[in-house]
């Protein structure tokens, strides 16, 4: 912080906003470490409880903070169960992206991590926050979903330097929809997250969904589904919440 005596103009802190679309070549968080012998170091992952996350992004938005800059990523995944939903109690990296960011955010967002995981009293792990997400996006669904994502506005984190909201609740839905459409990549908690989502979806908005509507948000998004999928996660739903969240 200047000192209060200072007359020097301080420079404005810059807010991150424009989401018209992504710098043509974008950098991959964190960036790729080497040895001294310029040989790849292999990271490990972690599993991350609620408090050594928000202690990991708090230290983040210091960093960034102390840089004069504010910005906002939207999240997709474990964050968003473990952080804000609060139905798993951990998960192993922070996925992040949005049209809004330009390489200079991205680099600046790989220091402040990496800055974090040095500080951490607990292993974060090399990949803890990564942008791994944005490499399966088309442009036109990345800047779609960036929209829609600062339409919602349901902040997962926020402190001075670092805002952190979740993707949209139909996008995540589609993404789990995605995964349980292939037997071979589905996790045991796809179809309870999907649910979830689809909860949220209904909380915010109100009435349940028909199943054509859910087949055209995954259309939309250049994601999977099937009438099987969708049953499966409608019954899970019911389970849940004791209701149908899905008609038709």
């Amino acid at each position: 912080m200047g000192s209060c005596m200072s007359t020097e103009k301080q420079p404005r802190r810059a807010q991150i906003t424009n989401i018209s679309g992504p710098q043509h070549l974008m950098m991959y968080v964190p960036r790729p470490r080497v040895d001294y012998n310029g040989r790849a170091v292999r990271t490990e992952d972690h599993e991350l409880d609620r408090q050594t996350l928000e202690a990991a992004l708090t230290t983040m938005a210091e960093f960034i903070d102390r840089q004069r800059q504010n910005i906002t990523i939207i999240t997709v995944g474990g964050a968003v169960n473990t952080l804000l939903l609060q139905n798993r109690l951990s998960t192993h990296d922070v996925d992040f992206f949005g049209t809004n960011l330009n390489n200079d955010q991205r680099l600046l967002l790989d220091e402040a991590a990496r800055y974090a995981e040095r500080q951490s009293q607990t292993p974060l792990g090399g990949e803890w926050f990564n942008n791994q997400t944005m490499l399966w996006l088309p442009p036109n669904v990345h800047r779609k979903v960036t929209q829609e994502a600062f339409e919602q506005d349901e902040v997962v984190f926020e402190r001075r330097g670092l805002k952190v909201v979740a993707a949209p609740w139909k996008y995540a839905l589609c993404g789990k929809m995605n995964r349980l459409f292939r037997p071979d990549q589905a996790r045991p908690y796809d179809v309870t997250d999907a649910a979830s989502y689809l909860h949220y979806h209904i909380l915010r908005h109100g009435g349940h969904i028909s199943a054509a509507r859910i087949k055209r948000w995954c259309q939309g998004y250049q994601k999977d589904t099937s009438d099987d999928v969708i049953r499966a996660v409608n019954e899970e739903y019911r389970r849940l919440y004791g209701r149908n969240g899905i008609a038709g």
